[in-house]
Parts: structure tokens; sequence; C-alpha cells
């Protein structure tokens, strides 16, 4: 095969013919008529392989044979003839394949539609509830809260934290100040005793409070929390079983279980003191 043909060939088997029924229809071209010896030679096709090729180009209507006495000679069909045969078997096997694709899909649509319409209603009891041990990820959501809130941020702080790292609390500073110059409400209480304990922690919040963030204290809190506008709530809740230096993180998108969380802050704001 002539290397001028290198990119014909690539076109023949883009439009469906194979690489030996390209290689044979070009070499049928070359001359009027081929023996099926000369072809296999001529097209450097394997001698096991050239009576496939030939057949199954005949069945496509690209090559025909003739008989002279006892012997077979094939030929080519004219390339406009032969190559708009091609390109109507593809668009009839196309179009026999779509109408097949078709019918599966109604017959599957027919199936599972039911399937979906019972169910598409039912909503977990829990779905309204995310569970995060990874304190990376809980970082990650956390700060996204902050950076979703529009309103009002309630915070009741004690250890041991989510931000234990220089990174995390200076992430953490940086959104809660983004939050105060959009004009959100931060209020936090922490305990008093620990603000004693954790003096580099509460310095690193220092800051916040010059742009506005209410800080206050009480003896002691019930629980670690942070309440998002009306829609969130945020429990950081100490693994008192296997280590209580870590954090199981709960977030409840729930508008009652946010009220009785705000309901829960605001006792402990009237009964606190300011920082």
């Amino acid at each position: 095969m002539r290397n001028e043909h290198k990119r014909e060939i690539q076109k023949f088997l883009e439009l469906g013919l194979t690489e030996r029924e390209t290689k044979v229809y070009i070499t049928l071209l070359s001359k009027k008529s081929f023996t099926s010896s000369e072809l296999q030679k001529s097209a450097n096709i394997p001698r096991t392989k050239i009576y496939e090729v030939i057949a199954k180009m005949i069945e496509r209507g690209i090559c025909i044979e003739r008989r002279v006495g006892k012997t077979k000679y094939y030929e080519a069909v004219e390339p406009k003839k032969a190559l708009h045969k091609v390109l109507e078997d593809y668009k009839s096997n196309f179009q026999y394949e779509l109408e097949k694709k078709k019918e599966i899909t109604e017959t599957l649509a027919g199936i599972f539609n039911p399937v979906y319409q019972k169910n598409k209603n039912f909503i977990s009891p829990l779905e309204f509830v995310e569970v995060i041990k990874d304190k990376d990820h809980a970082q990650k959501r956390i700060l996204q809260a902050f950076q979703n809130a529009k309103s009002e941020l309630l915070s009741l702080v004690k250890g041991p934290y989510v931000c234990d790292t220089n990174s995390r609390v200076n992430q953490q500073v940086k959104e809660e100040k983004n939050l105060l110059k959009r004009g959100v409400i931060c209020k936090k209480i922490y305990e008093s005793t620990e603000l004693i304990e954790s003096v580099p922690v509460i310095e690193q919040f220092k800051p916040l409070g010059k742009l506005g963030s209410q800080l206050r204290a009480v003896e002691s809190l019930p629980i670690k929390m942070v309440v998002f506008d009306d829609d969130m709530v945020i429990f950081p809740l100490q693994d008192v079983i296997k280590n209580p230096d870590e954090l199981t993180i709960i977030i409840i998108q729930h508008k009652e279980m946010v009220l009785a969380c705000k309901i829960l802050f605001n006792y402990l704001w009237s009964i606190s003191k300011p920082l």
C-alpha cells in the first residue's frame, strides 16, 4: 500500500470500513480485476483472512465477484456507488439502533417511573442532620456557614476547639471579620474560667471585638454551639467516651431546633457579663 494513501485510509476507516477492507478496496481500484491470491499479495492481507474480507466486501456492495471458467475474479464497485452504499447502510443501522434504544428507554421508564413516583416524596428523618468527624472537613463546613450568614451569628464558646491550629484560627477570624463588615450581628459567650486557661486562643479573637463582635462570659456553659441566622445550628460535641480532645460536629438545619437554641442563648446572654 503506497504511502500517499495513508490519509485516504483514515477517511475510509472513519466511514466505517475496516483497515483490511480499505486496503483491499484501494488495491482493487488499481486495475480491472484480481484473483484472491493476487489481492492477498498486493494488499498484504494474511492468506487465512483474504476470503473473509472479500466476502464481507461483497455483502456490503463495494466489491463484486466474476467467474471465468473455474477462476474467480474480484472487481471494485465504482467508488461513488460503493461509498454511498456504505453510507446508506450506516443510516439504516443507525436508525435500527436508535429505534431499539427508544424501545429499551420506554420499557425501562415504564418499570422504574412508578418506583420514582412512589419514593420521591420520602424524606429521611435525618435528612436535615449532618455529622462530621474530620476536623479539616468540619473547618471547611463551618467557614462555609460563616460565608453564607446573612443577619446573625450566636456562639457558645468553650473547648476543645475545631480551631486548634494557628492556620484554622486565622481562617475563622478572617471569615468572621468579613461577616462583621457585611453588617451581620455577632454575639459570643465564653466560660469565665476558660478565658484564663485559653488566653492564646482568646487573644486571637480580640480584634473581632473592635469590629463589633459582642463578647460576654458566664461561669459555665452547658454546650458548645453556633447558631447561624434562623436556619442552622452547629454543635461541636466532645467525644467523652474515646478521646475528650476530639470532636464530633453535628450540623442541624431545622427552624424549630434553631429557635430552641436561640432561647437558650438569649437566656445565657441575659445572665452573662460583658468582656
